[in-house]
């Protein structure tokens, strides 16, 4: 069996951090997905096509923005800055009191994976692995999590917790010896302290002002990549670089039996116009939709295979795909980005994955509770 992850607009393999956030996702990919919904195939091979390389390529560098000033944010400092500004001065000790599981959430959103290496990441996933089972047994807030208690105090604890949580048999399955948590927690004290940086004092409020100016930049780069994607995509008979370079993976995955697909955003709509129109053949397992617009595509008969007659008294809603056995749909209220797919096509589940959080876009696959909610989705659509 094997796993494909097929990201959205925005990505493209140059840019900060990249690489560690996706050797992060597939790591927290085999802690949750892969060992909890499916135990004997946690070692299943995971492929991460590479499509945005292929994408919208702005030519003057976001110069058509209205906007008087020239600074600019790199990725992640412009999400610190979005949490800035959105929590203001709550520490992340102060949100750990109201839902401890947020808490760990937030600590993964911030953490600095910028140039850490392949053991930090396998350690980040086991750490967070034994977070969620120690949260899960907590009926009411920890003793040790006084109301005083600082962010770095809260690690600490936190990381005590998780130690004890962790196994060996856990960690020799997974094929490597963890650290029980050391690494990560430098890593994820190192994210607290950027975070503290940006939303703390002048420096912080001046970040939250250039987010505000800079958020068109995000925008520029979905409408260029669904253009760049919708004109490009090419025919079935002469299928464009983009769906190429995505099935040349699929059909890659498919040589080694069951086939499960996870698609963020805009990768949803490229996954379901492969499988819709370009390739009917390629039979899939499982296809989990994360944030997507496939839904909203389909409303306005963007795919390949869009019949304009439907809806109608006889069908009305887009029949199921033949080759897609089972279909998740996850979408967070808080992302709008996220459309919903049951009402629109027989054969999805939508499930709501309810953060709130005004970050839930571009946050999904870094926090530890989604993982383990998506593993329980897909253990109930495989059994």
């Amino acid at each position: 069996m094997s796993l494909v992850f097929v990201h959205g607009i925005g990505n493209r393999s140059g840019t900060d951090s990249y690489q560690e956030s996706v050797d992060l996702r597939s790591a927290l990919f085999r802690r949750f997905l892969l060992t909890r919904a499916l135990p004997d195939l946690a070692e299943a091979r995971i492929f991460n096509p590479m499509w945005g390389d292929l994408g919208a390529h702005l030519r003057w560098q976001h110069s058509s923005l209205p906007r008087g000033s020239r600074e600019r944010l790199g990725a992640d400092d412009r999400r610190l800055a979005e949490l800035a500004d959105v929590l203001g001065e709550r520490s992340i000790s102060e949100l750990a009191h109201a839902d401890l599981r947020d808490a760990v959430d937030l600590l993964y959103t911030v953490a600095d994976l910028r140039g850490r290496s392949a053991a930090e990441i396998e350690d980040l996933a086991d750490l967070a692995a034994a977070l969620v089972d120690y949260c899960d047994t907590q009926q009411a807030t920890p003793a040790w999590l006084s109301e005083s208690i600082g962010d770095e105090a809260m690690l600490d604890g936190l990381h005590r917790a998780g130690a004890v949580m962790q196994t060996d048999d856990r960690t020799e399955r997974l094929g490597h010896r963890s650290t029980m948590g050391r690494l990560a927690r430098d890593v994820l004290s190192a994210g607290i302290a950027r975070y503290r940086r940006q939303q703390l004092g002048a420096p912080a409020r001046l970040a939250a002002a250039g987010l505000r100016r800079l958020v068109a930049e995000p925008v520029s780069l979905l409408i260029g990549d669904v253009f760049c994607y919708l004109d490009s995509r090419g025919t079935k008979s002469a299928p464009g670089k983009i769906v190429q370079r995505v099935t040349a993976d699929l059909d890659a995955a498919r040589v080694d039996g069951p086939l499960v697909i996870v698609a963020h955003s805009m990768g949803g709509n490229i996954v379901y116009d492969i499988l819709s129109s370009f390739r009917t053949d390629l039979e899939v397992d499982l296809l989990v939709t994360v944030g997507s617009q496939v839904g909203l595509f389909e409303e306005l008969s963007l795919f390949r295979a869009s019949d304009r007659s439907i809806p109608n008294a006889a069908a009305p809603r887009v029949p199921a795909l033949p080759n897609v056995h089972k279909w998740i749909n996850i979408v967070d209220r808080a992302d709008v980005l996220a459309y919903r797919a049951d009402p629109i096509f027989a054969g999805p589940v939508d499930y709501e994955y309810p953060t709130d959080e005004p970050w839930a876009h571009t946050a999904y696959f870094r926090q530890p509770y989604f993982h383990q909610r998506l593993a329980a989705r897909a253990k109930e659509a495989l059994t």
